[in-house]
């Protein structure tokens, strides 16, 4: 008895949809598409930063050098991109509007990662963007490290995590 093609292609199908529902590939398939639950951090959950977490040092690319603990007890965006992800650059426009309209209220931190300080020039001359972005020159605790990218953070005052967000997102209107 011979197996008819169709029959083999069906068996490759059904064994494809298997390893994506029942393998740690679904769950990093979703994680990248940002829709597990834990990719946004409520208001209501308490996650504050250490003193050690605060602790990066920043070389700033288009600004000065700094540690991360110098926006201590301040409204921070932050932010993890690179400017060869697609996602990253869709949200730059909007990040940029917001950098205009709230710069004065909150502090700004883009650290770009895996990415070429000369690339990241460019992209910045290129679209006249004039928000502070930075390269970090020690080490980045492990929950501050983004696992996809962009991964976003909004953090208040006291240290605060009030959003964590690991998608692409308008921040245009985002009110702190």
């Amino acid at each position: 008895m011979k197996i008819k093609p169709i029959y083999i292609f069906n068996i490759f199908l059904i064994i494809i949809v298997l390893a994506m529902l029942f393998t740690p590939l679904h769950s990093y398939l979703e994680k990248l598409q940002g829709k597990l639950p834990n990719s946004e951090i409520s208001s209501t959950k308490e996650t504050v930063l250490t003193s050690e977490q605060y602790n990066i040092d920043l070389k700033g690319i288009n600004t000065h050098d700094t540690n991360f603990q110098s926006f201590k007890e301040k409204k921070i965006f932050l932010n993890f991109w690179a400017s060869w992800c697609e996602p990253c650059r869709e949200e730059m426009p909007s990040i940029q509007k917001l950098y205009n309209r709230k710069k004065n209220e909150a502090q700004f931190v883009l650290i770009y990662m895996k990415d070429n300080q000369k690339e990241v020039m460019k992209f910045l001359q290129e679209n006249h963007y004039d928000f502070p972005v930075y390269e970090a020159a020690s080490p980045i605790d492990p929950e501050l490290l983004p696992i996809v990218f962009p991964t976003t953070f909004i953090i208040n005052e006291k240290g605060k995590i009030l959003k964590k967000t690991e998608k692409a997102e308008d921040w245009s209107n985002f009110k702190f």
